[in-house]
């Protein structure tokens, strides 16, 4: 795939890992080309596609230190994705296309799930028949919850369903990772008993043999999930995106069906929660999506997940601009520092922004930046080194970050700056003469 731009952070440690990819952009489009360098790469897929309900889904943008203190009044409400199609036929092609590259991607011992709701999980289930094989499908897990109102002309729907496939039968998959403590609660009419070790179990005779249940063993899950809970509106991994899915669900999915340093891809990401669960989880990831919120959302939730190596960001939107030609947009401070163990480092202040666009909500120039970092470019790619971005536990943004100069690898040119404003407007640049 040719990059025209992209952008790499480092996590934890320094480390020349790579921790995972995300790709602001079209399934249908990006994902044909990149399987030239992904083909059979991928252990697990998740897939999260919109549902064909026939609504526009939204991202909660917070405002400034009040809204990231939790003030419901300093939101602003962007569309995140629409999920209205023209037809059937065309929500059933754009299905049809996720699940045939995916099974592309996936190696021969890999898997899919798939999660949708009541309204197309029987078509899904058809297509995934035809593109996988009615021999690999392995569950239909129903994912249940408690959220939202009561029907009163049918009965409530309160599950989601999610479609796990493999690729073949050579199928990697560890109930043990996932499995819950069987405990000291007595079952049917097992027995409480000691062994010779010591060990505390539960027996019970059937068909004229004695089976041993041991309390510090493991119970396997069935298909029914109904003990993770749905986010709540204030729960804290909520990161403004309406159908944000639970780091728990995926955290299961992946402990299930991947191992140590396997490769996770997600090519709906929205919020970044499958990417999130994998880092968390030692798990290598790729993330798609093309809405103009999402790669933004992903950037600082990965920036907070522990781990080392570095990810990368590919967004074909964004284009090095100089700084010189952008005063009117943005106004830095930048000055030399002392630091003990460079010849020369910098510190750039911001000191006034101009958003494109007006908000009653943002009453210092600094309610309008979402996320700044400063780095160096090389080579076209932006390596960020310092960054700055709210989170609730953090509702200020830093009005200047340092970095070295003289200590940069050789074949990197300018310093550089990058800033995204609470509308998703992005600006790159190039400050030639640091």
């Amino acid at each position: 795939m040719s990059l025209r731009y992209t952008e790499m952070h480092q996590l934890g440690e320094p480390a020349d890992e790579l921790s995972g990819f995300f790709y602001k952009g079209d399934m249908a489009e990006e994902l044909p080309e990149l399987l030239n360098d992904w083909h059979e790469k991928l252990q697990l897929v998740y897939l999260d596609p919109p549902f064909f309900t026939g609504k526009n889904f939204t991202f909660r943008q917070r405002v400034g230190e009040e809204g990231w203190r939790g003030n419901q009044k300093h939101l602003i409400v962007h569309q995140a994705y629409s999920d209205k199609w023209k037809s059937r036929d065309s929500f059933l092609k754009m299905l049809r296309n996720a699940l045939t590259l995916s099974y592309q991607a996936l190696k021969p011992e890999g898997s899919i799930f798939l999660h949708l709701d009541y309204r197309y999980s029987p078509y899904a289930r058809l297509l995934m028949d035809e593109i996988f094989g009615e021999n690999n499908f392995l569950n239909e897990i129903i994912w249940v919850y408690q959220s939202g109102g009561r029907a009163k002309r049918y009965f409530s729907r309160k599950h989601d369903t999610i479609l796990f496939y493999r690729k073949s039968d050579k199928h990697y998959f560890n109930p043990e990772a996932v499995g819950k403590p069987r405990g000291k609660v007595q079952r049917n009419h097992m027995k409480r008993r000691v062994d010779e070790e010591g060990r505390t179990f539960w027996s019970i005779r059937s068909g004229g043999r004695i089976y041993r249940y041991y309390e510090d063993s493991k119970v396997y899950l069935s298909d029914v999930w109904d003990d993770i809970s749905h986010l709540q509106q204030k729960d804290p991994e909520r990161t403004g995106y309406d159908t944000q899915k639970p780091e728990a669900l995926l955290e299961r999915i992946i402990l299930a069906a991947s191992r140590q340093g396997d490769w996770i891809g997600d090519f709906f990401a929205g919020s970044g929660t499958t990417m999130a669960a994998a880092q968390k989880n030692g798990r290598k990831w790729i993330g798609m999506d093309s809405g103009d919120f999402s790669i933004n959302v992903c950037r600082k939730r990965m920036l907070q997940c522990q781990g080392k190596g570095f990810f990368t960001l590919y967004d074909p939107s964004i284009k090095v601009q100089k700084y010189e030609e952008n005063k009117n947009r943005v106004k830095l401070e930048i000055k030399q520092v002392c630091d003990l163990i460079t010849d020369r480092a910098i510190d750039i202040r911001l000191l006034d922004y101009h958003s494109p666009v007006k908000s009653e909500l943002a009453g210092h120039f600094s309610d309008y930046i979402d996320y700044w970092a400063v780095g160096h470019l090389k080579n076209g790619k932006f390596i960020s080194e310092q960054h700055s971005f709210r989170t609730p536990s953090c509702t200020k943004l830093q009005a200047s970050l340092s970095l070295s100069v003289d200590a940069r690898e050789e074949g990197t040119d300018a310093v550089a700056l990058h800033l995204i404003d609470i509308y998703g407007e992005q600006l790159l640049l190039s400050l030639e003469d640091v």
